[in-house]
């Protein structure tokens, strides 16, 4: 049984994680970057963090700004940083010994096989996405400001199955249950992290939405429902290909992967018929607007070039040419003045690019890795930073 853990990264899937384990029980420490502290400083400042929605309550993580603290707090560690920040977080962890240590990318979009490259854990996973629907609230607030007011989190939803990966996959079945627990719905396990990658539909449903209503986005400011005003019928066809070219490119890695609309009736308990009808009809995603604000949001600038280019580039090593998920990652390339197939997490940044399909093969289903023991008990030989009441 995992009694604590260390969250890296104090967003809104991190601050989520923290009051949902601290409300079942599981001692959390939250890190944050020195660079990037808004959240942990606020939490400090207050003395708490404040949960609204479906986990209610004022909660006490530690926080603190040093990864030594957060790997000696516990060897269980969840990156919940945006892909483009995992880098930064893979220089820190680079500096210390993690052969004891589980690290957890929520969400991963092939963290794994760029992590395997620069640190030495003994298990490296990563699931699809982030299992909460969060918002972080009052985070932009000044520092005057924090003093007097709310701030925390607000999880409205949660997924109820979540996909995951690891690298080596030889994780036995107590590990499995002990990891399942830290999360708020139940674990699908895939057979290889790459799986794992194929089944974030984020890239699916976000950045062809933002390109398809890029007029509406920069006259509004993101004034409109992105789900169900921005998913018309003209937008879903679309959208239904791309999830056409996605699994074909994920068979050829052994992935059956199912369709995007059948996985999101999954996680949310629906039944509907259409990608369309899906956005109309999902209560959770029309709660809130959830649109961006400008063609350089997370929608585009994260889900396009950590998610969309490397489907597209492992599909073009396994001799699939995916023609709308390239046009896409053209046209968005575009937009923002940024060669996306250049700089997102290509082949040649997974450290793929002279691999042949069957070397990759080999290395995800971990056939190149040794086994190192597991012991995941709390390190705890520093002064905790934990707010008090």
């Amino acid at each position: 049984m995992i009694t604590s853990l260390s969250v890296v990264g104090a967003g809104n899937c991190g601050c989520a994680f923290a009051a949902d384990l601290e409300n079942r029980g599981v001692r959390v420490l939250l890190y944050a970057h020195p660079d990037h502290s808004t959240n942990v400083d606020a939490i400090r400042k207050n003395g708490f963090l404040d949960s609204i929605g479906i986990v209610e309550g004022r909660f006490y993580p530690a926080v603190s700004t040093d990864m030594r603290e957060a790997l000696q707090f516990s060897n269980i560690v969840i990156i919940a940083v945006p892909s483009y920040a995992q880098d930064n977080i893979l220089s820190e962890l680079e500096k210390f010994d993690l052969s004891n240590h589980i690290i957890i990318a929520a969400s991963g979009n092939l963290f794994t096989l760029v992590a395997s490259k620069r640190i030495r854990a003994r298990y490296l996973l990563e699931t699809s996405a982030s299992p909460y629907g969060s918002r972080m609230i009052d985070g932009k607030q000044s520092e005057q400001q924090l003093a007097h007011s709310w701030y925390g989190i607000n999880v409205f939803g949660f997924k109820t199955v979540m996909p995951i990966g690891s690298l080596p996959t030889d994780i036995d079945s107590d590990l499995r249950t002990d990891i399942g627990a830290l999360f708020p719905g139940s674990l699908q396990w895939c057979s290889n992290v790459i799986e794992a990658a194929f089944y974030n539909f984020n890239g699916v449903l976000h950045p062809i939405t933002a390109v398809m209503n890029a007029g509406w986005i920069e006259h509004t400011k993101g004034d409109f429902y992105f789900y169900q005003e921005g998913m018309t019928p003209s937008v879903t066809k679309i959208m239904q290909a791309i999830d056409n070219e996605r699994v074909a490119i994920a068979n050829e890695y052994g992935a059956r992967v199912t369709s995007c609309l059948k996985q999101m009736n999954t996680y949310y308990g629906l039944n509907h018929g259409s990608l369309n009808e899906f956005a109309k009809g999902s209560t959770l995603h029309s709660a809130m607007k959830l649109c961006p604000t400008s063609m350089q949001h997370r929608y585009v600038v994260e889900d396009l070039p950590y998610v969309l280019v490397p489907w597209y580039e492992l599909g073009l090593k396994a001799g699939k040419q995916s023609p709308f998920i390239r046009s896409l990652i053209l046209w968005s390339s575009m937009i923002n003045n940024t060669d996306y197939l250049g700089a997102g997490r290509n082949l040649k940044a997974l450290g793929l690019a002279d691999w042949s399909l069957d070397e990759i093969l080999s290395y995800i289903h971990g056939e190149n890795f040794t086994s190192l023991p597991v012991e995941y008990a709390p390190k705890l030989d520093f002064d905790l930073d934990r707010p008090k009441l």
